[in-house]
């Protein structure tokens, strides 16, 4: 009876050791503003926020990364991804070039999922998802 136990411990910490890593993955996403382009409540939208966004993901280890060629400010990006919940979920905060915080969102999952930019400094939210 105690081996059964300790076989079943031993199962279950295995499977929880491999639900909290991230699995390493690449797929293409299409990043797209998640309401209006005036979304700050200005006149005029700022080009990283207004234009939909092709590009790369990049997922190794803790790091996500965005890889475009877009010329819009700020259009690809590098963030940790220590700070998630085992799940996979969670909020995460990175620095743009110009040393302004921004976060992405994630829901329960691993490899390719949507996710959520939003800016400390605007109310905008753009969604990046995977394309089929």
């Amino acid at each position: 009876m105690k081996l059964e136990f300790l076989l079943a411990t031993l199962i279950g910490l295995g499977g929880a050791a491999q639900a909290s890593s991230t699995a390493d993955a690449t797929w293409a996403a299409i990043g797209t503003l998640d309401a209006s382009p005036y979304c700050a409540g200005g006149t005029m939208p700022m080009p990283e926020w207004a234009w939909q966004t092709d590009g790369q993901v990049d997922l190794k280890g803790n790091t996500l990364t965005f890889t475009t060629a877009s010329r819009a400010p700020n259009s690809s990006f590098t963030v940790d991804l220590k700070a998630l919940q085992p799940d996979g979920s969670g909020r995460v905060v990175a620095k743009d070039n110009k040393n302004r915080e921004f976060y992405l969102t994630l829901d329960p999952g691993r490899g390719a999922r949507p996710f959520h930019l939003t800016y400390s400094y605007n109310a905008c939210r753009r969604v990046y998802t995977p394309k089929s």
